[in-house]
């Protein structure tokens, strides 16, 4: 009986030990880290919709998860911070060498700037 207890207390100090090790990244990271672009650990970030632009994709309130890539095709969804520092959530609709034309799904129009390959944070691999 007491090897179980014994057993039992290590698996506890251990997920404790990880806990207290993620919560000392993750301050680390918001101390360091530029305010205008997300923390992405393992390459994943989980973001708020503020707008309409990707109805009825997804719209304003629901959550997607942006993970980074290698490469992105037409038809993908991406998230980039746009000239202004703000983060945009468009499908590629156009690819070139140099970037990409992106443009909301429920917007008229593409969008101005062309994105560059280092602008963006990643692609939508779910929402809710």
């Amino acid at each position: 009986m007491k090897q179980k207890t014994k057993n039992k207390s290590k698996k506890v100090n251990v997920i404790l030990v990880i806990s207290i090790v993620f919560f000392l990244i993750s301050l680390f990271l918001k101390m360091n880290c530029p305010s205008n672009k997300p923390i992405q650990p393992f390459g994943i970030t989980i973001l708020n919709v503020m707008s309409d632009s990707m109805k009825p994709t997804f719209e304003k309130g629901d959550k997607i998860v942006v993970k980074k890539q290698k490469d992105y095709e037409v038809g993908d969804i991406i998230t980039y911070i746009d000239n202004d520092k703000n983060l945009i959530t468009h499908r590629i609709i156009e690819k070139y060498e140099d970037g990409f034309i992106t443009k909301g799904d429920n917007n008229n129009t593409e969008d101005k700037e062309k994105v560059r390959k280092n602008q963006v944070l990643g692609k939508i691999i779910h929402f809710w």
